[in-house]
């Protein structure tokens, strides 16, 4: 690697640590009364102290059939993370799925400051096994992690989803959205990051820009249609619903 290259890298760093360092003093000033927020940080920071998320992608990421490019590692702030939930409307009820958890801070929010159940799908077991624990300390019962490839593995039943598209590459994107639209039951909903999804299945709820630890993105909000399936079966069931009860029948 040249000199030239090498400071660039460490600019690019430094940059990073300039930003996250500046994000976290502003969830400081936000959240710095909930208990939640505190809580989370103390988790996280007992979990992976002496580790670090690069680390775990770089030992397991060649073994997991992933891409570099699927396997570059961003995460979603705290702040943003209640901010996400809170335009989704998320309540107790709800069950949100996080597609490519990483640290978990998604579903590791949605438990502790909107107390829904959630689950984090992640295929690097080191994510995994450090999510369980994280919750454990937190005394999440409803939050739990599974290991799995979201391009094809089974997704877990849920209300509310989450995908970080940022750096999947396409084939990769073409294979978790078409995944995730078989999964989905209608009316759910979802946030993707960086790319909205497919419109034949996907109803638009707008977007927004939001922070990240690499950065500002623009996150897409969706409801999901009804399957064209599915909306024949209930128009029929209607008609024949209705027919048996016409007078005039």
């Amino acid at each position: 690697m040249r000199a030239t290259e090498s400071l660039e890298l460490v600019g690019v760093g430094l940059a990073n640590v300039a930003w996250v360092t500046t994000r976290t003093g502003i969830e400081l000033l936000r959240f710095g009364r909930s208990s939640w927020w505190w809580r989370l940080r103390w988790a996280l920071l007992r979990t992976w102290v002496g580790q670090t998320p690069i680390g775990v992608v770089r030992r397991e990421g060649p073994a997991s059939g992933l891409s570099e490019e699927d396997l570059v590692y961003g995460e979603t702030l705290p702040g943003t993370a209640f901010d996400l939930l809170e335009a989704l409307e998320v309540e107790p009820r709800d069950i949100v799925v996080d597609l490519g958890c990483g640290r978990g801070v998604f579903p590791l929010v949605a438990g502790l400051a909107f107390q829904a159940r959630a689950v984090g799908l992640e295929v690097l077991e080191g994510f995994v096994t450090r999510g369980r624990r994280a919750a454990r300390l937190l005394g999440l019962e409803g939050v739990d992690f599974q290991q799995g490839d979201f391009r094809k593995a089974p997704l877990p039943q849920g209300t509310v989803y989450f995908l970080a598209g940022t750096c999947l590459e396409p084939s990769s994107w073409a294979a978790v959205t078409r995944n995730l639209a078989d999964a989905t039951p209608p009316k759910a909903r979802a946030a993707s990051l960086s790319q909205s999804l497919p419109s034949a299945e996907w109803e638009d709820l707008g977007c927004r820009e939001m922070a990240f630890s690499w950065g500002k993105a623009t996150v897409f909000l969706h409801r999901r249609r009804p399957s064209p399936r599915r909306a024949r079966s209930a128009s029929q069931a209607h008609a024949r619903s209705k027919g048996s009860t016409d007078p005039s029948a």
